[in-house]
C-alpha cells in the first residue's frame, strides 16, 4: 500500500517533470521489484505496470553487468530507439525512476532533471513508499 500523501506529492512532481522538460512523454517511479510507486498523468495502469516491469528488468541486467565488470555504481541505463529514449536511474536504495521521451529530447537535460528529482525525493524513496500496515507495537 502506498501512503496517499506521499504518492500524491510524487505524482505531482512527475507531472511537473513532464510539463517542464521538452519531449518527455511518460515518467514512472518503481520499486526495484517492478511495482509502480508513482506515475505521471496520462500513464494508465497497464502502461505504468509495463514500464515499471521493463525498467526493473533493465536495472537488474545493468546490476549484473556492474557486478561482472566491477565498474562501480550504476548511474543510468539508457535505451535509444528509432522513436524514443528510455531512461532508468536508481532513486534511493529500493526504487528507480523511469522516463520515456521522444527521440529528439536533449538526453543531457533529461538526465539532469531526473537526477535533480531523485535528489529531491530520494530520502522518501529510500525508506519506501509502500506500507504493509502498522508496525510492531502499534495499535
Amino acid at each position: 500500500m502506498i501512503r496517499q500523501g506521499v504518492a500524491t506529492e510524487l505524482n505531482f512532481l512527475l507531472d511537473d517533470l513532464v510539463d517542464r522538460v521538452p519531449q518527455v512523454r511518460k515518467v514512472v517511479v518503481l520499486s526495484r521489484d517492478g511495482l509502480v510507486m508513482g506515475k505521471s498523468r496520462g500513464v494508465g495502469r497497464e502502461d505504468g505496470e509495463y514500464l515499471a516491469a521493463l525498467a526493473a528488468g533493465f536495472q537488474s541486467l545493468a546490476s549484473g553487468a556492474r557486478e561482472q565488470l566491477a565498474s562501480g555504481e550504476i548511474r543510468q541505463t539508457l535505451i535509444e530507439m528509432d522513436d524514443g529514449l528510455f531512461f532508468v536511474v536508481p532513486a534511493g536504495a529500493n526504487s528507480c525512476l523511469a522516463l520515456l521521451s521522444e527521440v529528439g529530447a536533449n538526453a543531457g537535460l533529461v538526465a539532469y532533471e531526473m537526477t535533480m528529482l531523485v535528489k529531491r525525493v530520494g530520502r522518501q524513496l529510500s525508506t519506501g513508499l509502500r506500507q504493509s500496515g502498522p508496525g510492531p507495537g502499534t495499535r
